[in-house]
């Protein structure tokens, strides 16, 4: 009986011991919560523009803060979202360089009226005090923070994308496509906006062009379709190193701009070796690796009618490309052309004799 009288009392108070490790997890919690809410009252920094935007949208005009900062890599895109501020403030607007930014904030207005002031590259001011008088609303835009950010970051509505995925990118321009393609009166199809996007090389001022031009193009048309897009677009899509590698071997068109930005040749010679053994695996009749069907179909057409010295000679091509990489030439482009002029001679030769 005391043996079991024992382990009942040990089984209440560890029982006793699990709710009071219950409580203070509870209490932390709360504590942290409350800690977050106090810095988010104290500081407003967002590290994504949709929230940011919220907030602009939510707070503007009735309750605008005296310092907005924008802290973005693209000077275009920090100005497009500059005058989506200043469309909800009916105040007068001066765009100022660093130089004379400070005499401006500390001059005295001679009227009551706010003024909004707009100064980008505004890391390059060495000041680590700035005066946020109550007559002003600025807006100071750059692609890192100031010197005195740490002085006026609580007063501050900042938004931060420094460190912005290119995914998080992505899918900001293209709100943003779309929302310009509103306020014109007209929607974006889901493929042109696709398109464009598809321009990853192109900043979003070119990008934003091409909407304009298609949106014109549209006249009195509610959507811009790809079509349209297309019709008036003077910008082509970047490829990618597997598509260039499939242009050299299987005959299409090659983007130059896409060549000219390889950041090295080596990033491609073996997606090209793979196009050009895929070749002579197709040629020769072997089993091949696993293809979409109408992919199938099509390569092993142009197998079977360049035939398996086409490949195999272009694999002897790329062996004397790598060399000459090796060999300390510079202009890889040049021996890209090379090479890629050595495979069209050849396979006009295989195409013409079949």
């Amino acid at each position: 009986m005391l043996i079991v009288f024992i382990i009942f009392i040990i089984r209440i108070k560890y029982k006793w011991l699990i709710l009071l490790k219950l409580i203070l997890c509870s209490c932390i919690s709360s504590v942290d919560l409350l800690n977050s809410v106090n810095t988010q009252e104290t500081s407003l920094k967002f590290l994504k523009a949709e929230p940011f935007e919220k907030h602009i949208g939510d707070s503007l005009p009735d309750h605008p803060s005296s310092l907005y900062l924008l802290i973005m890599p693209d000077p275009f895109e920090r100005n497009f979202l500059a005058k989506r501020i200043m469309s909800a403030l009916d105040f007068e607007r001066h765009t100022l360089d660093v130089e004379t930014l400070l005499d401006e904030i500390e001059s005295p207005s001679l009227f009551s009226k706010k003024r909004i002031l707009i100064c980008d590259e505004i890391e390059k001011l060495k000041a680590k005090k700035l005066l946020l008088p109550d007559d002003l609303v600025l807006i100071l835009m750059g692609k890192a923070e100031p010197n005195f950010f740490d002085a006026i970051k609580k007063e501050a509505v900042t938004l931060d994308l420094s460190k912005e995925k290119p995914w998080e990118r992505k899918s900001r321009v293209q709100r943003w496509l779309l929302e310009s393609a509103q306020a014109r009166g007209k929607t974006l199809a889901t493929d042109a906006a696709a398109h464009l996007l598809e321009l990853g090389h192109a900043d979003f001022a070119s990008l934003l062009q091409e909407l304009e031009k298609a949106a014109l193009y549209a006249g009195n048309e509610k959507q811009i379709s790809l079509e349209m897009v297309k019709a008036v677009g003077t910008l082509s899509p970047i490829q990618t190193g597997w598509q260039l590698s499939e242009a050299l071997v299987w005959g299409g068109t090659l983007n130059r701009r896409s060549m000219r930005e390889l950041c090295d040749l080596y990033s491609i010679v073996g997606q090209i070796r793979y196009q050009l053994n895929l070749g002579i695996t197709l040629a020769s009749g072997r089993e091949a690796p696993k293809l979409p069907p109408k992919r199938r179909e099509k390569l092993q057409s142009l197998a079977t009618s360049l035939r398996t010295s086409y490949f195999a000679e272009g694999l002897k091509d790329l062996f004397e490309l790598e060399l000459k990489m090796r060999s300390g030439i510079t202009n890889q482009l040049l021996l890209l052309d090379h090479f890629h002029a050595k495979l069209r001679g050849r396979s006009y030769g295989s195409l013409s004799s079949s």
